[in-house]
Parts: C-alpha cells; sequence; structure tokens
C-alpha cells in the first residue's frame, strides 16, 4: 500500500492548521473577543508541553528503543511518539505526522501490510529493563527490577543539547515502559514515560487492518509540569482515500482546543479546522480539486479572510470584504504562507511508498 498522490496535493489545506491553534476557546463557552497576543501565547502552551527533561531522553532514545524491539508494533508506536509537530505545520504538521505513523506500521517485506499481527515484544525481553552502554552506543539488558512482567522498560537519561546523544557520565531523569496486548488483526501498545514520580507521557496506539486499509488510533496526554495536552487521533488510510480525525486540548489553559477533520480522494481533498480558547475562535473549512480551491477563515462566526490555493504558485490572501487587516492579523496570515511553504518540501516524502 502507497501512500497515495492525493496525499502531497492535499498539505497545503491541512498545514494551515498549525497557525490556527493560535486562536482558540473553550467548546461551550461564549465566544470571546480575539485576541492574536493572548492566542500566541496558548499555542506556544500547547507547544511547551512537549518540553522537558524526560522527554528529551525520550526522543534521544526512541531510534535505539525502536532497534531494540525490531520490526514490530511495538517499535513502530515508540517511532510513533506524538510530538509538538502535530501544531508546528510545514514538514512536521498534521499531515506529515498521519502519514509518518502510517509507514511505521508497514509489514516489512508485506508489500505495505499493516503490521499488526506480528509478535509485539521479544518473550526474552518481558520484565526486562534496558539501560544504554555508552561504549557501545546501544541499550543492553540490565539486572535492574521495576519493569512491568508484561512489557520491557527503558531508562532514558540527560541529553546533551549538541550532539543529541546522552550525556556521560549518564543521567536518569526518568524511564519508558512499554506493554503491548494483541489479537489475531489487531494490537495496542501502551507506552508510560515517567520521572521522578511524574507521568509525562502516557499514550496508547492502537492498529487494525490488512493489506489495503489501515487504521490507527494514538490518545493520551504529555505534560511538561505546567501545561498538559490530551490527544485523541484518529487516522485511515487505504488505497483510495486519507482521513484523519485529530483533536488536542488543553485543560490548563481554559479548555484550549484544535480539532483538526481532513479528508482526502486521488483528486479532492476537504479541511476543517476549529479552534476554541479563552482568546477566540477560529474556524476554517474548504476544499481543493487537482490542487486548487479555497478555504475561508472565520474568526468568532465571522469570515474574517479568504485563502485561495493553487498547485504552483503560493496561497492568496485576502480580506473578507476587501478590508484592510489589523497588524496582527497580518502577521498570522504570514505565518500561514510560511507554513504552506515549508510544507511544499514534503511534497516527495509524501509520495514515498509504505514498506
Amino acid at each position: 500500500m502507497r501512500v497515495p498522490h492525493y496525499a502531497t496535493r492535499s498539505l497545503v489545506a491541512l498545514t494551515l492548521a498549525g497557525l490556527l491553534a493560535g486562536c482558540g476557546k473553550d467548546s461551550t463557552a461564549p465566544d470571546a473577543p480575539f485576541d492574536p497576543a493572548g492566542t500566541s501565547s496558548d499555542i506556544e502552551g500547547m507547544q511547551s508541553s512537549f518540553d522537558s527533561p524526560a522527554m528529551e531522553g525520550y526522543a534521544s532514545a526512541s531510534a535505539s528503543i525502536s532497534a531494540v524491539l525490531g520490526e514490530s508494533p511495538s517499535a513502530a508506536a515508540v517511532r510513533a511518539a506524538p510530538t509538538k509537530a502535530l501544531v508546528a505545520g510545514g514538514k512536521r504538521g498534521a499531515t506529515a505526522y498521519a502519514v509518518t505513523l502510517a509507514k511505521a506500521y508497514r509489514r516489512p517485506g508485506g508489500g505495505g501490510q499493516a503490521s499488526v499481527s506480528a509478535a509485539a515484544i521479544p518473550a526474552e525481553y518481558l520484565g526486562v529493563t534496558f539501560t544504554f552502554n555508552t561504549d557501545s552506543g546501544k541499550y543492553l539488558p540490565s539486572e535492574l527490577t521495576g519493569a512491568p512482567e508484561d512489557g520491557v522498560r527503558f531508562v532514558v537519561y540527560a541529553i546533551n543539547p549538541i550532539s543529541g546523544v546522552p550525556v556521560e557520565p549518564l543521567v536518569e531523569v526518568g524511564h519508558a515502559d512499554i506493554v503491548t496486548t494483541e489479537t489475531a488483526n489487531a494490537i495496542t501498545v501502551q507506552v508510560l514515560l515517567v520521572s521522578g514520580g511524574v507521568t509525562y507521557l502516557d499514550y496508547s496506539v492502537g492498529a487494525t487492518g490488512n493489506a489495503y486499509s489501515l487504521t490507527l488510533a494514538v490518545s493520551g496526554y504529555v505534560t511538561n509540569g505546567d501545561d498538559r495536552v490530551n490527544f485523541d487521533l484518529d487516522n485511515q488510510l487505504s488505497e483510495t482515500a486519507l482521513s484523519i480525525d485529530y483533536v488536542l486540548t488543553v485543560p490548563t489553559r481554559g479548555g484550549f482546543r484544535l480539532a483538526i477533520e481532513f479528508g482526502a480522494t486521488e483528486t479532492t481533498s476537504t479541511a476543517d479546522v476549529e479552534v476554541r480558547g479563552e482568546h477566540g475562535r477560529v474556524h476554517l473549512s474548504g476544499s481543493t480539486t487537482d490542487g486548487a480551491g479555497a478555504l475561508d477563515v472565520e474568526v468568532n462566526g465571522e469570515l474574517l479572510a479568504i485563502i485561495t490555493l493553487s498547485p504552483d504558485a503560493e496561497p492568496v490572501v485576502t480580506g473578507a470584504e476587501g478590508q484592510a487587516l489589523t497588524e496582527d492579523e497580518l502577521e498570522a496570515l504570514r505565518n500561514i504562507i510560511l507554513v504552506v511553504g515549508a510544507g511544499l518540501d514534503f511534497f516527495e516524502d509524501l509520495i514515498d511508498p509504505i514498506g
């Protein structure tokens, strides 16, 4: 199963979501006056929730952990850990995450089939704690106790910000426990990242599929100790269609909420993005056919701007009535254009085959 070409033409529509996430409101309260500066703070809080020494250690260790676990759904779940890339746009935006997640769950040598029936964690690793060996640069089994009996534990360490590898001498900053449950055609992987008795990341990845389609659900939360993001991410990919349904909320910021619905076929894509928070509500909706179309941007129910998309040119932004936009609004729209421009570089990656 390949990543369909329609995904490349649809990236522009979805990467807009990254910036629009800065303009939210609680989902039940009346709309507050739109405050671009306040919403910028909210989106920064959403992104910074993914920043902590424990998360840095886990991100640095993910490739090594995956190498230990081999070509299994548990390794794929580690590689698919949600990051602030989900709300960053461009190469690291939500579309990129959806496609990367699908690639992670390929079945090696299986023509792109979903890897949902392979053994999750080698039996000899169950109950084992792995630690990093500085001589080999690899994770190796240790005599430490505490790992889940039906899973495996990896100790994570403080990271050198320049080299991106653990500092020496090693400084432990937490551990990641990985547990899997599986049936004949489905598997769920649970990952728990703990540091100093605090859970910084708790998520599960559930996968079902066959040679022709793949359904992936990722749910959980991440925190830096101050802000917290709850996420519920659903991905469906087949030979003829792609759809994602993402909801991210920040309970520590008045229920700040980003919801993305995105669908695409071989020629047409649709996007519906709504963001709500204490500083207003933004709604983006529209569609493209063969890369050409338009997206409406509404603030608190009023049309603010129209973004016209074409396959061979940068997006064109106009005010709803041709009116001049404020500096904050202009800055927001400039950022949207930058996000789209960055996303164009990802086109080639999106058409790489899965598997």
